[in-house]
């Protein structure tokens, strides 16, 4: 039952997320790749946390908070080696375990404010990520007669 009860989740997130995808990006889905497959699935396992939150199965909690927890042990996590994403890194493990021994004790409001810490973890792991990105993809030259701020 438990075990369909998350195919379930799993099945309408992932289609909720195909559905969000779709019209943030028009017709066109974005190419997949590893990394992409990765985040969505850690984005599966937070719509669990999320579940679990609203109907108080702490179980659903702490078994999603653990599969986020082992997702940040792989080499796909591990990438980028920016300071500031390893600072990210180390809060959201800090964040993480207090989400699962939350849900252990079945502390609904510990748990919630866990999730939102997890949830903020994200959010400002993937700015820190994007800015990364612009620096790479950032001329290095500026095109002649940009105007700049003063």
């Amino acid at each position: 039952m438990k075990t369909n009860v998350m195919i379930s989740t799993a099945v309408i997130a992932l289609g909720a997320w195909g559905l969000v995808s779709q019209l943030s990006h028009g017709a066109e889905r974005p190419r997949s790749n590893s990394s992409q497959l990765f985040m969505r699935q850690k984005m599966v396992w937070s719509q669990a946390i999320m579940e679990g939150l609203t109907l108080e199965k702490f179980d659903l909690v702490s078994k999603s908070a653990i599969r986020m927890r082992d997702m940040t042990l792989s080499n796909a996590w591990s990438k980028v080696k920016n300071p500031d994403y390893m600072q990210q890194t180390t809060n959201f493990y800090k964040n993480v375990d207090a989400l699962y021994f939350s849900a252990v004790d079945k502390n609904l409001d510990a748990a919630t404010e866990a999730y939102v810490k997890v949830a903020r973890n994200c959010i400002e792991c993937h700015r820190v990520v994007r800015a990364e990105q612009r620096k790479v993809a950032a001329p290095a030259v500026r095109p002649a007669g940009e105007i700049t701020r003063p």
